[in-house]
C-alpha cells in the first residue's frame, strides 16, 4: 500500500504509527508522484482534476472518496460514467471495493485500467500550448 498524505503531517504521523498487516509506504509531500502511481494498481483520492488526469495516463482505476463542491463535482460523473472507477465516501465500503477489485472482480479492474489508459492524454499540456501558440500566431498574422 502506498499512502501520500501531502502536507498533512499529522495524518502522515498517525498512519506511520500504525502496525500495518502488509507492507505500507507512508509518505508526506512527494515530488515524484508519477513514480508512486507507476507502482500502484488503483488509486483512492478526492476528485482533483490533476490527480485524475495523472491516474488516467497511468491506467489506474480510481476510487473517488470526496470532492470540492463546484470545482471538482463534475469530475465524479466523468470517472464513474466512463467506467474507470467509483465514487465511495465510506472507508469500509472503499476497503470492500478494493478487496473485490483485487479478488473476484480482478477482470473488472483490468478492464477499468484499459479504459483509463484510453482516456489519458499524456501530451495534453503540449496540445494546450500548441493551441495557444496557434491563436497568438493567428492574431499577429
Amino acid at each position: 500500500i502506498v499512502v501520500v498524505c501531502g502536507r498533512n503531517k499529522a495524518m502522515q504521523e498517525r498512519l506511520a504509527a500504525l502496525d500495518w498487516a502488509i507492507p505500507a509506504a507512508i509518505n508526506g509531500f512527494v515530488d515524484n508522484m508519477q513514480e508512486w502511481m507507476a507502482a500502484c494498481d488503483c488509486i483512492v483520492t478526492k476528485a482533483g482534476p490533476g490527480t485524475i488526469a495523472e491516474a488516467l495516463i497511468c491506467g489506474l482505476p480510481i476510487i473517488l472518496s470526496g470532492f470540492i463542491p463546484g470545482q471538482e463535482e463534475g469530475n465524479v460523473p466523468y470517472v464513474v460514467d466512463n467506467g474507470v472507477g467509483a465514487y465511495i465516501e465510506e472507508p469500509a465500503e472503499i476497503a470492500a471495493t478494493v478487496a473485490r477489485w483485487f479478488g473476484p472482480q480482478r477482470d473488472a479492474l483490468s478492464d477499468m485500467s484499459e479504459r483509463a489508459r484510453s482516456l489519458g492524454h499524456p501530451q495534453a499540456t503540449f496540445d494546450i500550448v500548441n493551441s495557444i501558440v496557434g491563436v497568438l500566431e493567428a492574431k499577429t498574422a
